[in-house]
């Protein structure tokens, strides 16, 4: 009994020396939780829609581009289709007005069409216009030859008629001079007179059938003139009605093309998609066939490759023992124990005024710990340190004694009563 009781002595004696003598960390506890380095990508959605298909859940691993959620296209769709319908047409139009204002035989249509060419509505559009390019160039080259023949048959019937009129004049040359040969013979009485009025009356004939030739031929050029007028004119008409919907067919396109960009905006914006790597946070919608507001956040994106950080709540009446650089345990909090080791980290941000909660009212002031990356991937091989991990800190503010721990509530108690006092 005596051996027993004198190793219960040492045993006491020595474990009140180590409460005494041993110094252990004392400091601030404070709850929080892993986050990142980096800011969050906010996810909304800039008009009023219905939630078609959720397809992630809070906490999921995505990946740049991966499809997170779909909202209602139905409205969309439909007039995206009506406006590129309308796009299409007045691009068609326009490249066979261009076609027939610069006159080349063919419509050259614009890369955004032919690249379609295979959409049966796009085809249609084009052989409608190269039909109509072709009707249009076969009536005015009708017009055009119409007039060219008749022009044609005039100047035929001003050769004629000058050709009848040169040979009246050399007839009438004919008759003079045959005139003057009796008309001597008249005069010394040899020829009759009625002989050389038969002569004059011939050449007044022949006179008159040529200025009647002349004033014809002078007619014939005024309708010549006419018909190049004519042909002018119709040339001209073409042109500038051809100018005219050149430019109506551009004012429209260039009212509908803004139109169209914004439609196919808000269509591709109902595929909601990841723009990093990261952890789908703070999902605000659950339900599909629910409504999201416009500008509505509607999930956060916490990058996958930013470092991780543990950000605490330090309470007001703690706040003035903290301060950049003081060493810090951390130790993650679930529902495996290993989770449970302390990890080293280092006060480096502290909040310079106190946040208010919105949804409890409490007041905190905002600390961020840092964390060496290697200590993170020390843990155990199943655990994965992701944001949004619930944490719990204490900030080192000096070192105590295991007594001083058990005591210092006596101590504290005491001092406020003697205060009191």
């Amino acid at each position: 009994m005596l051996v027993g009781g004198a190793v219960i002595a040492i045993c006491v004696f020595g474990l009140g020396a180590w409460a005494t003598m041993t110094p252990l960390a004392s400091g601030i506890t404070a709850p929080g939780q892993v986050t990142v380095e980096s800011h969050t990508k906010t996810i909304a959605h800039k008009e009023t829609a219905n939630v078609r298909k959720i397809l992630v859940k809070e906490g999921q691993l995505v990946r740049q581009g991966q499809l997170l959620m779909t909202f209602d296209d139905t409205d969309l769709k439909a007039a995206v289709t009506i406006l590129q319908s309308q796009v299409d047409s007045m691009e068609a139009q326009i490249a066979r007005l261009n076609a027939e204002a610069t006159n080349r035989s063919a419509i050259v249509f614009p890369a955004d069409l032919t690249s379609r060419a295979a959409d049966p509505q796009v085809a249609g559009l084009m052989r409608d216009q190269e039909f109509l390019f072709t009707q249009r160039q076969q009536l005015f080259q009708s017009q055009i030859s119409v007039l060219q023949q008749r022009l044609e048959q005039i100047q035929n019937q001003v050769v004629g008629d000058q050709a009848q009129a040169d040979s009246q004049e050399e007839q009438r040359k004919l008759t003079v001079e045959e005139m003057g040969s009796y008309q001597t013979l008249y005069e010394k009485g040899y020829a009759p007179k009625s002989l050389i009025l038969r002569y004059e009356r011939q050449v007044s004939d022949l006179q008159g059938h040529k200025a009647s030739l002349l004033a014809d031929i002078a007619r014939l050029h005024q309708q010549m003139g006419e018909t190049r007028m004519q042909m002018a004119s119709l040339s001209d008409t073409r042109t500038s009605q051809g100018a005219e919907q050149l430019r109506d067919s551009e004012s429209k396109l260039s009212e509908a093309l803004p139109k169209l960009i914004a439609a196919k905006d808000a269509l591709g914006a109902t595929q909601v998609t990841s723009p990093v790597d990261g952890y789908v946070f703070n999902l605000s919608q659950f339900t599909e066939g629910g409504v999201a507001g416009a500008g509505q956040p509607l999930m956060e994106i916490v990058p996958s490759d930013s470092p991780l950080r543990v950000t605490v709540m330090v309470k007001p009446e703690d706040i003035d023992q903290v301060h950049v650089g003081m060493k810090a345990q951390v130790r993650l909090i679930g529902p495996n124990p290993r989770w449970n080791s302390a990890l080293p980290a280092t006060v480096e941000t502290v909040s310079a005024d106190r946040i208010t909660n919105d949804k409890t009212g409490a007041s905190f002031y905002r600390a961020d710990l840092g964390v060496d990356p290697k200590d993170f991937h020390g843990l155990e091989k199943n655990v994965k340190v992701v944001p949004g991990m619930n944490a719990a800190a204490m900030i080192v503010t000096g070192n105590r004694t295991l007594m001083g721990f058990l005591i210092s509530p006596i101590t504290d108690t005491m001092h406020h009563a003697f205060r009191e006092q």
